[in-house]
């Protein structure tokens, strides 16, 4: 079986996934053609490609997309361009949005992503560890990954805040997109991640799950008792408390709970403390082994999965795969790679993978670009080719789900950061 293909969906012809692939997946692309440093100069760009996916619009045959200001201000075709637009002709290539990457622990020093003294670190934070220079966002983006959600490890129940970054940018302040990106937070599952030392209750599931749902009871009545003095309601403030604090913005909607689950029981437990019982936003993310089985749960409750780095279940005698099972019921579906547990810069063979089990190529690419970035809540700004959005893109030579295609320029907030073109060029002569 290879990746399906629609005659009007803008998708190449079928691909399989060969021993030859296998032997390119083993191939360090980026070593082998290393790109050019960042460019400074910001547009305005007009950029062509024959092939054009907006993601959340039908494709463009010899589209355009225009960048100005780091914007996305046109997409279409026969675009009218300011004077001194300069104009990148990516031929015969493919035009897509930026890669969301929403389960990462990389650009941080090593090791410092778990602190397992207590089960609960809410006040804890990935913003303090991310790295200036990062070898493993570099790579990141020269595979195309422009947005990342990096996360606290799995190590407690409660890991502490993430940080969603741009993967490249002049500094660190211009990268930030928000902070906090999400709150980790890390069920038994199957590998019974937090119960290996976080503190000495909660190494059952019982416990687990106890201490966790009173840590975030206590947290939601301390937030409305904060907020109905604040708004005058009472006048009785009450008392400080850090901890709790750090938690606030789950309540207001600023940011989601990102949990490690997966499984049938884990994922049902997650959506009843989280979403049903305290009404927070959520996201499961690996999401993996029998989940496929509630689908239809999974649907009607709205929450998105993030799939990854495992895209089967072998399940009665067949591979069932988990990403395709999922969206073909309706459940927001996006990949992940869980990086550096498995390279971030493998994201396209997790979605060559969910395709080779059935899912649709035009639903893969939305999965590593339009679903993670809604289910994080920053489409607004970066997941497709849309006017206003920030000039987060990626030019494939060739189809974007095939791994053995690395993009030959990448622009994140419209700064060129990546340009492999030439070297391209001079290595098919």
């Amino acid at each position: 079986m290879g990746i399906p293909t629609r005659a009007s969906s803008g998708f190449p012809a079928a691909l399989t996934l060969s021993a030859a692939l296998v032997a390119a997946l083993l191939t360090p692309r980026a070593e082998a053609q290393r790109p050019t440093p960042l460019r400074s100069a910001n547009g305005p760009w007009l950029l062509r490609a024959a092939k054009v996916l907006p993601v959340d619009a039908p494709p463009i045959e010899n589209g355009e997309v225009l960048v100005v200001d780091g914007k996305i201000v046109g997409v279409g075709r026969d675009l009218s361009v300011p004077p001194g637009t300069e104009v990148i002709d990516g031929g015969e290539g493919f035009l897509v949005p930026g890669i969301v990457e929403l389960h990462c622990h990389v650009g941080v020093s090593g090791g410092d992503i778990n602190d397992t003294v207590l089960p609960h670190n809410m006040e804890l934070r990935t913003l303090d560890l991310v790295l200036a220079d990062s070898p493993e966002l570099q790579r990141a983006v020269e595979a195309g990954v422009t947005t990342a959600l990096i996360i606290p490890g799995s190590g407690s129940t409660i890991g502490g805040l993430g940080t969603l970054v741009k993967t490249a940018g002049p500094s660190f302040d211009e990268r930030l997109i928000r902070f906090p990106g999400a709150l980790k937070i890390a069920l038994h599952a199957r590998g019974g991640n937090p119960a290996r030392r976080a503190g000495d209750l909660g190494s059952t599931r019982l416990g687990l799950h106890h201490m966790l749902k009173e840590v975030l009871a206590q947290a939601k009545a301390y937030h409305e008792a904060l907020a109905r003095f604040e708004s005058g309601e009472t006048s009785e403030r009450p008392g400080p408390s850090p901890r709790l604090d750090s938690l606030r913005g789950l309540w207001r909607g600023d940011f989601p709970v990102i949990f490690h689950a997966y499984g049938v029981n884990d994922t049902m437990t997650a959506i009843r403390i989280v979403k049903w019982g305290l009404g927070a936003d959520m996201v499961i993310s690996h999401g993996v082994y029998d989940s496929f089985k509630i689908a239809d749960v999974l649907a009607a409750s709205g929450v998105p999965m993030n799939i990854g780095p495992r895209q089967f279940e072998f399940y009665e005698s067949t591979f069932v795969g988990n990403a395709a099972a999922l969206a073909a019921a309706g459940v927001p579906t996006s990949i992940c790679t869980d990086a550096p547990v498995v390279p971030q810069e493998d994201l396209q063979v997790q979605a060559a993978m969910a395709v080779r089990l059935g899912l649709p190529a035009a639903a893969a690419l939305r999965g590593l670009t339009l679903e993670p970035a809604r289910a994080i809540g920053i489409a607004d700004r970066v997941g497709s080719l849309t006017v206003g959005k920030d000039a987060d893109l990626c030019l494939f030579p060739g189809d974007p789900i095939d791994p053995r295609h690395a993009p030959g320029l990448v622009m994140v907030d419209g700064r060129i950061v990546i340009d492999r073109r030439a070297v391209d060029a001079d290595a098919g002569r």
